[in-house]
């Protein structure tokens, strides 16, 4: 845009750089603009949960900086999350993230987790003064989507990543003088100054003392067919609706009642498995996830599921004719700590579980099915299995002792699907059993959990990586206590 002025026989041109946008398209509070000698203008925008930015400039690092920076102020401590979904064009040191700076100037000390799609991880990065290097605590080799976040406390500036924005890994902690005021938000740099990268974040947070954000602290259930009933509680989700939506995988959920700590929701005709959460208007600040997957068919009444642990990709369960068709991934259900997918219902006391391992496809490595009592939905929780582990070719019966402990097997019987399991508690003693016609039983083991009376009993399936999905049928299936 060029201005001009005239005063009597004094004329003065100048030129200004203006983006025109169609609509508003940030949440109030947010903004955004280029740092630094970009090349190419950059952009943002915001529809369905999810922030879509473009930007240019040859790179966020050494002594000065060159990006598209969508912000906002931040005074004191805070932290802001976000999931990295996809990082599309660019060239080079191409990268997204989040960052706190001190200011606006292409100098400012900074500290970032962002995604250096060229060197396929998630680096912690750090200007500790204005107009110094930039240095690198920490990486991890990651592929996207993937979660990244960025703490401050104090002038100890702290880096995380995540697979699920559940479990947290923290990368590294770096001390910077910063001012009390600063500026937080999402960094997306293309690696070069002729064109732009466009990089999509969704699940975007940013949590502070003066204006926490949305908490999700339970949920009635996560998993449901369409039309199911979901109740969510928490704090933080404001006295009455307004603008703030509940988000089913970046698709808004049939809202039915609002509190400041309950809402109730239905799951939407199209609904599909992933992160709900809460968006608060009008920043749309999002909670914390929970993985809700949406049912194929209504599971019988009294029966849940849910990915327990870090399994990479999304679980689900359908139910048929008496079949269940669990879908599962995970690394595995052993050592320390599980991942997989759990088709189950509480059981108060003794108890015995007995199923039909129909089939058991897909996956690699420690791919396994069967049946399960575990104390908590915790990934380390006390449990005991009777399960087939595919690759062994045989029903193996699985203990964790202790909470986080590591698993031992105390039996197991060689077999080929399709295979009948059974496990029952009576008290602390778990009994193991197998069976190739459901009549005549095998006792495969027996062991002590001292687990608490309350406890989850049901159907566990993982595909032995948390990049694909492994599929368990099983027929047969009843639960029955004293």
């Amino acid at each position: 845009m060029t201005v001009t002025g005239v005063s009597g026989s004094l004329t003065h041109t100048t030129s200004i750089s203006l983006t025109v946008r169609l609509i508003p398209t940030l949440p109030t509070v947010w903004t955004d603009t280029d740092i630094g000698a970009t090349g190419v203008v950059g952009s943002a925008s915001y529809g369905a949960n999810t922030f879509t930015v473009s930007g240019a400039g040859a790179q966020i690092y050494g002594t000065s900086d060159a990006f598209h920076f969508v912000y906002q102020p931040l005074s004191g401590d805070g932290t802001i999350t976000a999931r990295v979904v996809s990082l599309l064009g660019g060239s080079n040191y191409v990268t997204a993230g989040v960052m706190m700076r001190e200011t606006l100037n292409a100098t400012s000390t900074n500290a970032k987790t962002a995604d250096w799609r060229g060197f396929g991880g998630i680096y912690f990065d750090v200007r500790a003064t204005t107009g110094g290097s930039t240095t690198e605590p920490a990486h991890v080799n990651v592929t996207m989507p993937y979660w990244v976040r960025m703490s401050r406390s104090g002038s100890l500036f702290t880096s995380y990543v995540s697979l699920d924005g559940v479990n947290w890994q923290q990368l590294g902690s770096q001390t910077i003088s910063m001012a009390q005021n600063v500026f937080v938000g999402l960094a997306v740099n293309s690696g070069n100054n002729t064109a732009v990268a466009t990089a999509v974040f969704d699940n975007v947070s940013l949590n502070t003392a003066s204006a926490p954000a949305p908490t999700i602290t339970g949920v009635s259930a996560t998993s449901g067919s369409i039309g199911s009933l979901v109740v969510i509680t928490g704090t933080g989700f404001g006295a009455t609706q307004g603008g703030s939506l509940v988000m089913l995988n970046n698709a808004p959920m049939t809202v039915n009642t609002w509190s400041a700590n309950s809402i109730s929701a239905t799951v939407p005709t199209g609904a599909t498995s992933g992160s709900l959460v809460v968006s608060v208007a009008p920043t749309m600040n999002d909670s914390n996830p929970i993985a809700f997957t949406v049912s194929v068919q209504a599971l019988p009444t009294g029966w849940w599921d849910q990915d327990v642990g870090l399994v990479g990709v999304a679980g689900n369960v359908g139910y048929s004719n008496g079949t269940f068709t669990v879908n599962g991934a995970g690394a595995q259900i052993y050592g320390t700590s599980d991942a997989f997918h759990f088709v189950y219902q509480p059981l108060s006391g003794d108890g015995t579980i007995t199923a039909r391992v129909v089939s058991l496809l897909g996956g690699s490595g420690f791919v396994t099915a069967g049946v399960m009592i575990r104390e908590t939905l915790n990934a380390s929780s006390t449990n005991a299995k009777t399960a087939d582990w595919r690759n062994y070719g045989a029903i193996y019966f699985d203990l964790r002792t202790t909470t986080g402990g590591s698993t031992t097997e105390p039996g197991h019987v060689t077999a080929t699907l399709p295979y009948w399991v059974k496990l029952t508690r009576s008290g602390n003693t778990f009994n193991s059993y197998a069976s190739p016609d459901g009549a005549n039983w095998i006792q495969v083991g027996s062991g002590t959990v001292n687990m608490a009376p309350n406890t989850y009993i049901g159907l566990a399936v993982n595909s032995g990586n948390n990049t694909a999905l492994s599929t368990a049928s099983f027929d047969n299936v009843s639960v029955s206590s004293p």
